[in-house]
């Protein structure tokens, strides 16, 4: 069947992974299910409910001596508004991520808005077909007085006294640009067990200029000064495995330009009582190449909270003690449903 070829696929295409060499630069989450919008707009109103809020913040490099390191806070909307038809929805959303890094403050800050069309592709709903477009202003920034050029080292080991070169910063200042992204994902109940989510995603459709440099000279390549498309692929499955226990495998691989990076996780979930259910999950993770990821979450009623800490496998870890990063992400669904009206009756005695 269809389904079966996807899972087949997916299989495929992590096992292809374990045995490539990635890498990526681009900022990224270990905890990437709960930053629905960054992931693919697609995910755009993809729930039960009335209104969506969520905000995930990541920490990385915090241990390495003397730097500043990364963080990166983001936030998000969204709420299905539109009902078509009986199965077949439209979702609308609003997300923010400002990241920073070094003692430099490189910033990058991305403001968008999102809509997606959820598509039943049977009568009971059990299978979604979930188109989502995306977009919004990209802006860059970074403090060039806090930069040290070579020029200005050499000349504070000459003199022993260090000065500022304004030449080497007067090219250097912030830039923004619109982006455009988009995204499609396939939802399927295969059972009463077992369900999945496959997505793909595009970003930097219109290839941006988002350079801090504004020189341009004969010899500056074509495109360099453009950000490269980029997709990200994702999956997840999940797995009933009792009236207590779940299994909840997923993946993602990005891909943008000469960089790539995989991440695959699973986490086992368990429901705690069945009146006022909690369901406390655990698992591990792994960037390939990167990091070895800690998961915690739990969910309760409305509210998703998920933890994460990273343990670096890369040559990074040579200066910060294998400590990378540690995340923290809430999400909270707002369910606001009208009370039936119910017409008074009327019973007239008979006379």
């Amino acid at each position: 069947t269809m389904f079966m070829k996807i899972i087949k696929f997916t299989l495929l295409f992590l096992l292809s992974g374990l045995f490539t060499q990635l890498s990526a630069q681009d900022i990224h989450w270990s905890l990437y299910n709960m930053s629905p919008l960054t992931l693919n707009p697609a995910l755009t109103g993809s729930y039960l409910g009335t209104a969506r809020i969520g905000g995930i913040y990541r920490d990385q490099a915090f241990n390495v001596t003397g730097a500043t390191g990364y963080t990166t806070p983001s936030f998000y909307i969204d709420a299905p508004i539109v009902a078509i038809g009986k199965r077949d929805w439209i979702g609308i959303g609003g997300m923010f991520y400002a990241d920073e890094a070094g003692s430099a403050s490189l910033t990058n800050q991305g403001a968008y808005a999102s809509i997606a069309y959820h598509k039943a592709l049977d009568k009971k709903g059990n299978t979604l077909l979930s188109f989502g477009l995306q977009g919004g202003m990209l802006s860059r920034d970074i403090d060039a007085n806090e930069l040290r050029f070579g020029d200005e080292v050499l000349g504070e080991l000459q003199t022993g006294t260090f000065t500022q070169t304004p030449e080497n910063r007067s090219n250097l200042g912030g830039s923004s640009a619109f982006n455009l992204n988009a995204g499609v994902m396939l939802t399927a109940r295969l059972n009463k067990l077992t369900d999945l989510n496959i997505g793909l995603s595009f970003q930097n459709i219109l290839s941006p200029k988002y350079a801090l440099d504004n020189t341009q000279t004969a010899n500056t390549p074509k495109g360099s000064r453009d950000l490269p498309l980029a997709f990200k692929l994702h999956g997840q499955f999940n797995f009933s495995l009792s009236d207590k226990w779940i299994l909840s495998p997923t993946f993602l691989y990005n891909q943008a330009y000469t960089s790539s990076e995989l991440q695959v996780q699973s986490m086992v979930g368990y429901k705690i009582n069945d009146k006022d259910p909690m369901i406390v999950k655990l698992g591990p993770g792994y960037r390939l190449g990167d990091a070895f990821e800690i998961l915690l979450g739990v969910d309760y009623k409305s509210f998703r909270f998920g933890a994460s800490y990273d343990l670096t496998v890369s040559d990074l870890s040579d200066v910060n003690n294998g400590q990378g990063a540690f995340e923290f992400a809430l999400s909270y669904i707002i369910k606001i449903f009208k009370a039936p009206t119910v017409k008074p009756v009327v019973i007239c005695p008979r006379l």
